[in-house]
Parts: structure tokens; C-alpha cells; sequence
């Protein structure tokens, strides 16, 4: 009898449970064997699904890869072709039937063009009720195989649908070829799964505590108490000046949160919005409120490409005029707070706008990056955008436009470290979300959602809904290092969604990040050493206060729990 049934009830039976019962549920050693074992797997089908393959390619390849999960539900089905005169074949469908609501489907093929150099290839559904004009993405092109990932979900059951390839960004007819379609179902039980995997393999690691004592004896039976001091994963909200000398928001913030990003503070047109005349007294301010809790910063923003934005006496300066305005934004910014954010957002929302290289030239962005890292060399420089992690619905952000401008500016020579993704959502799409993350990760660089929210069209309680969807989809990603809301409460609102009402009660939304945050938690593990003077367990990344007690001895100790595929030893002596 095979063990991946067995092996799969007891991981939907230790998810139902909180982490500190698994000493009373099993051993140590017995659990810890079988979530390495679980965990190990490369390929290990759960509940009647598959893991999830993260495979992903943002490369041009003279042949094909096989198909993901073997084409799943594509496996053996003929594609209908819909040809132009000639022997160009301008778009493919697939006929699907019986699609259930719910279910998580991922999708992938590899294409190939003809006529053309490069071209936009959507793949889109239309169902019996419905239009989803995009499920995927991507840009193909002549002389080799480029890969579409992708995939939907249906709020409600369609037995009769059709999934189109077509080109999307010309009226020139482009010939398309196709090569190993996959589309694999996931089941909401089997993509939760797929998600706790994930995060007991990114986010946790196995602790064994040895006591002895002070002649190096094991000691039996000694009680174990573990304390989360701090957690590893940079979770926050942007903050706006409101927070300055209000104690309620404060407490509220720093109860929570680790990480956080000024709003609009730190922005040129907040900082110097008659021309010479630079301010710095709210960031200022707001800086040594999270300094003085030890909460991790990001620098938003030095440039943002929009004019909308930008200081009214710049934008209409040009040449050496805005230049020069450009490097005394660099130079004051910068100087003043150098070491003090960990990141910085160079120029916002360049895939969309180009204020700057329309008036200094195509090489602009190049010279922001090159002198802001100058300035600051430890900070990381991110490019920061929005509808690429949302949607693959807006031309200018799909995955691939952002992989090739990240491309570019590494031509260029500069100092790109990051992969800022802004996330501001309708209704979630987490196939696709994925799909996009797998492919951004091929890049090597950490990723952030970093200005994460729902659209207020939605109840608080939808927006609670699709948040914790949202979240917990970053958090489950390897290559997600930090994930940053967009929930700063000024002037008793929010710009699309809150946490919280004006008296600092959570909202349904705040609820939803409260119950994420506590499942994310390994505070308060308590048990006895065993026979071997050793007890062990799981926890999440971070810092941990370890107090062992027998008898009258009682030794209080700390250590850092960071990323390991090892088990994590730690010895404690009592006297």
C-alpha cells in the first residue's frame, strides 16, 4: 500500500492543529520524520492532486519543455485551429468541459511565432457565462519557444468553455505555433496543501533542544517553555504622518507589525513642494518612530515617473534645468538618510509612465539607479510597479515587459536589487498570481508585495475575504521575501482599504491579518525533555527566548532560528 494517502491525512491533520499540541500528539522524532519526509518530496501527489510545479522560464529556448503535470487536463486533447489565409495558423482554442467554481486552474503552454520578430500572446476563457479576457501572458518570439503560464478560477460552475491563444498587440496578422498546453485542476483543499507545504519549507525549520547539566549529564523530564522574541518575515503597513503623537496607532501598529513604508512623506512633491524649499520634518518624525521600535523601513519613493506626481515647478523644466533639480533631489534625499531604509523605490511606476526619459533621454533610469546606489551603496534599489502581479490584462505590466526592463537595466550596468510588485487588487486570481511570482523568482532577486490592498468597490468583509487569498499566497512563495499593505489611516481614511476604525478596532480586514499573523506565530510552545535530554519541534523563522527548568534550576537563553534545511541544534546547561 502506498504511503502518500497516509502521509497526506496526517499533514491535513497537523494543519488542523496548532503547533504547540504536536507534543502532545505524537513525538517530536516521529513528526519530525514524517514532515521530512512529506516536505522532501519533489513530486508527491496530495489528497488525489499534485504538488504544484513552480517550474517557469522567462528565456527564449530552441525547443520546448515537456508539458507541466504531463498536460493534465490537456493530455491527448486536440487544439481546434483557426487559420488566416496562408498556412498561418493566427489563434488555437481548446474545448473544456465541466468546469467547477472554486477550483484553482494553472495553465502553461509554449508558443512560438512566425512574420513577426516579437508579439504579445494572450491566452484568454469564455465560458457559458463569462469572459475572462486574460488568464496568462506572454511575449513570443521568431525562431524560438517562449512559456505562458497562467490560470484562472470561476465563481461558478460552466460546463461548456473554450481557452483561446491569440496574438494581442497588433492588427498584422502574426502566425502562432504551439507546443505541450497543460491545464491542471487544484482542488481548494489541495491548493491550501500546496500552500502549507510551501510555507513549512520556507518559513520553518526543525529545532531540537538539548539539556544537560553542568557535568554534561541529559537531563530527563525538564520542562520547556519557547517564546517568539520576534519573527524572520518583514510583514508590515504603510504609515502616514497621522501616527506621529498618537499613541492608540502606534500601539496598534508595533502590536503587529515589523516592517513599514512611508506613504507619501518621503515623496519629492511632499518634501519640496515650492522649489528650494525642502522639508523634512515629517519623515523625520515618522523615522524615529519606527527606529525606535525596531521596525524594518523601506524608502518609497525617489523619483515617480507619473507627472501627476511630480513637484508642479518641475514639471515643466527640461534639460539642464531638470537635471539639475534631479541631482539635488538625489543629493539632499539621500545624504540625509543614508543607512537608514533598507530599500529604495528609484522610479516609481516606470512601466507605465516616462516622464523622465522623455525629457533627459532613454538612459535617465540608468542614472537614477547608478547615482541613488552612490548614495547609498547597502541599500537595496527596487523597481517598484503596479498590475504586474494583479492582472495580465494591462500591456504595460505583464510579466514579461517587467522581467525585460529588469533585463535591461541590468545591461545597463546598475544595481537593481529588488522586485517591488505593488498589489492593488479587484478579485484575486491566485493561479495567476503564482504563475507570475514563479516567473519573476527566474530573475534570482527577492521579491516584495509591497503595497498590497483590495479595491474598496468590495464590502469590508469581501475585502477580507480576497486579502487573507492575497496574503497568504505571498507568504507561501519562496521567492516572497516581504509583504508591505497599503493601509496607512490618515485623516480617518485609507486609500482603498483599512485595518481598522477611527478608534483603532480592527475592521473585518484587520480580523483577517490578526488570524494569519497568530497561525504564523510559534510563541508559547511548552513540553519535557525526553529520555535523550532533548526536545524538539517546528517554528517559524526568528528570534526565540528558550527557558528550561528542573527543580530548583531554572536557565533562560535566546537564539536565532534562520533559514536551514538542517535541523537547528541548540544546547542548554543547567546549574
Amino acid at each position: 500500500m502506498s504511503q502518500t494517502p497516509i502521509l497526506a491525512a496526517l499533514l491535513l491533520f497537523f494543519i488542523s492543529i496548532p503547533v504547540s499540541s504536536y507534543g502532545s500528539v505524537l513525538s517530536p522524532f516521529l513528526f519530525l520524520s514524517i514532515f521530512n519526509i512529506y516536505t522532501d518530496a519533489t513530486f508527491l501527489f496530495i489528497a488525489d492532486g499534485p504538488l504544484y510545479d513552480s517550474t517557469a522560464y522567462t528565456k527564449c529556448k530552441i525547443q520546448p519543455e515537456p508539458p507541466l503535470y504531463n498536460g493534465g487536463m490537456l493530455k491527448d486533447q486536440q487544439q481546434h485551429t483557426i487559420p488566416d489565409t496562408g498556412d498561418r495558423q493566427k489563434s488555437f482554442s481548446f474545448s473544456l468541459k465541466n468546469l467547477d467554481a472554486a477550483t484553482k486552474y494553472c495553465f502553461s503552454i509554449w508558443i512560438r511565432i512566425k512574420d513577426a520578430e516579437s508579439a504579445m500572446i494572450t491566452a484568454s476563457l469564455v465560458t457559458q457565462d463569462t469572459r475572462l479576457k486574460c488568464i496568462g501572458t506572454v511575449t513570443a518570439y521568431k525562431g524560438c519557444w517562449s512559456f505562458l503560464k497562467g490560470g484562472f478560477v470561476l465563481s461558478s460552475p460552466s460546463n461548456s468553455n473554450t481557452l483561446y491563444i491569440k496574438n494581442s498587440d497588433s492588427k498584422d496578422v502574426v502566425g502562432i505555433e504551439i507546443a505541450s498546453a497543460s491545464l491542471q485542476p487544484f482542488t481548494p483543499q489541495q491548493w491550501r496543501l500546496n500552500q502549507d507545504t510551501k510555507i513549512n519549507q520556507a518559513r520553518k525549520r526543525a529545532v531540537t533542544v538539548h539539556v544537560s547539566d553542568r557535568e554534561g549529564r541529559q537531563v530527563q523530564g525538564a520542562s520547556i517553555r519557547v517564546e517568539q522574541l520576534s519573527k524572520d518575515f518583514p510583514f508590515g503597513s504603510a504609515i502616514a504622518e497621522s501616527i506621529i503623537a498618537n499613541p492608540p496607532y502606534q500601539k496598534w501598529f508595533v502590536e503587529r507589525f515589523n516592517a513599514a513604508v512611508f506613504e507619501n512623506e518621503l515623496k519629492w512633491n511632499a518634501t519640496e513642494f515650492i522649489q528650494g524649499q525642502v522639508n523634512y520634518t515629517l519623515p523625520d518624525q515618522m523615522l524615529e518612530f519606527v527606529q525606535a521600535n525596531q521596525i524594518t523601513v523601506r524608502g518609497h519613493n525617489i523619483f515617480w515617473e507619473n507627472p501627476q506626481y511630480i513637484p508642479k515647478w518641475a514639471q515643466n523644466l527640461t534639460g539642464s534645468a531638470l537635471e539639475s533639480a534631479v541631482t539635488s533631489r538625489i543629493q539632499s534625499l539621500m545624504h540625509k538618510y543614508r543607512g537608514d531604509f533598507v530599500h529604495w523605490d528609484v522610479n516609481n511606476e516606470m512601466l507605465h509612465f516616462d516622464f523622465y526619459e522623455d525629457r533627459l533621454g532613454p538612459n535617465a533610469t540608468l542614472h537614477l539607479f547608478k547615482a541613488a546606489h552612490q548614495s547609498d551603496p547597502l541599500a537595496t534599489l527596487f523597481m517598484n510597479e503596479f498590475n504586474v502581479v494583479e492582472t495580465c490584462s494591462d500591456a504595460e505590466s505583464t510579466v514579461d515587459a517587467y522581467v525585460s526592463r529588469m533585463r535591461g537595466l541590468q545591461r545597463g550596468g546598475v544595481t537593481v536589487g529588488g522586485i517591488g510588485l505593488q498589489g492593488h487588487f479587484d478579485v484575486p486570481n491566485p493561479p495567476l498570481m503564482r504563475a507570475v511570482l514563479d516567473k519573476l523568482a527566474t530573475l534570482g532577486l527577492p521579491i516584495w508585495l509591497t503595497e498590497v490592498d483590495i479595491s474598496n468597490e468590495f464590502t469590508k468583509e469581501t475585502q477580507a475575504i480576497y486579502l487573507e487569498e492575497v496574503v497568504r499566497e505571498g507568504f507561501s512563495h519562496p521567492a516572497v521575501n516581504g509583504i508591505v499593505l497599503w493601509t496607512a489611516f490618515r485623516r480617518g481614511r485609507c486609500y482603498q482599504m483599512c485595518l481598522t476604525d477611527g478608534n483603532f478596532s480592527n475592521l473585518a480586514t484587520g480580523e483577517a491579518v490578526d488570524k494569519l499573523m497568530k497561525e504564523w506565530s510559534s510563541d508559547g510552545l511548552e513540553g519535557r525533555s525526553n529520555e535523550h535530554g532533548s526536545y524538539s519541534f517546528f517554528a517559524f523563522l526568528g528570534e526565540y527566548k528558550i527557558t528550561a527548568k528542573y527543580g530548583d534550576k531554572t536557565v533562560d537563553s535566546t537564539f536565532s532560528l534562520s533559514q536551514g534545511r538542517e535541523t537547528r541544534h541548540f544546547n542548554i546547561q543547567l546549574y
